[in-house]
Parts: structure tokens; C-alpha cells; sequence
């Protein structure tokens, strides 16, 4: 017969190194903020949003006052940022009328991109007419 003891310790040592093997996920650990302007002038409203084409990966920021900061982290890698008019909502049901370019607002045309990579990361985004 088997003692108690070793059958205990053999269960807690199988699960400590099946908890190492699950791979290595991406940290979140990364802060993302930044300003948004448009030709030179901080951008009023708007939506910035982060997406990885690689990982699937996005996150999205409020604009307010040409200010953004991404609320719960992100993991690090490379990202397409689309910056887009606010949308309505009961606040807010008819949001002015956005100046920012067409180009910006699609992912397929945009051209600001970022590596956000661990601990805080600042992101400038200059939009032009």
C-alpha cells in the first residue's frame, strides 16, 4: 500500500509542472496613452483604435480634448491605428460634424502605425488634411 502522503505529494508536484507547460502568453502589462492632432491642433472627440493584422490583437481609446489613454493594458506587439469620429450616444446623440480624413477612418488605408512593447508607451498620432 501506497502512503497517503506520497500520493498527495505526487498530485501537487504533477499539477505545479502541468501549470509551466501551458506556453508562454503575451504579457498585458503594457500602458498605452497618447494626442491625437490634426494639422497641428489637438483633435477634439474621436476613437482611437489599435489592431494587430499578426495577432489578432486590438484595443480602443476615447479621444477627449486631443487626449487618449487605453483603459486595462494591451499586449505588446505591432499595431494599424484607425482614428475615428465619435459615434452617438445618449450624452451625446448628435456629435459635430468630424474633420478627420476619409484615410484614417479605415484600416485598409490608414498609415499610423505602433510597436507598443512592455511598461508605458507613448503614442503621438499627427493627422493631416
Amino acid at each position: 500500500m501506497i502512503p497517503r502522503f506520497l500520493v498527495l505529494s505526487a498530485v501537487v508536484g504533477m499539477s505545479l509542472i502541468a501549470a509551466g507547460c501551458g506556453g508562454s502568453r503575451p504579457s498585458t502589462s503594457s500602458s498605452v496613452y497618447g494626442v491625437v492632432t490634426l494639422d497641428g491642433e489637438s483633435l477634439p472627440e474621436g476613437t482611437v483604435n489599435f489592431a494587430s493584422p499578426m495577432t489578432g490583437n486590438a484595443a480602443i481609446a476615447t479621444v477627449s480634448e486631443g487626449k487618449f489613454v487605453v483603459t486595462g493594458g494591451m499586449v505588446p506587439g505591432d499595431y494599424k491605428i484607425v482614428v475615428t469620429p465619435p459615434t452617438p450616444t445618449p450624452d451625446n446623440p448628435t456629435p459635430k460634424e468630424s474633420k478627420i480624413p476619409e484615410k484614417y477612418r479605415n484600416p485598409e488605408t490608414t498609415d499610423l502605425t505602433g510597436k507598443i512593447t512592455s511598461g508605458r508607451n507613448e503614442v503621438k498620432l499627427e493627422l493631416k488634411s
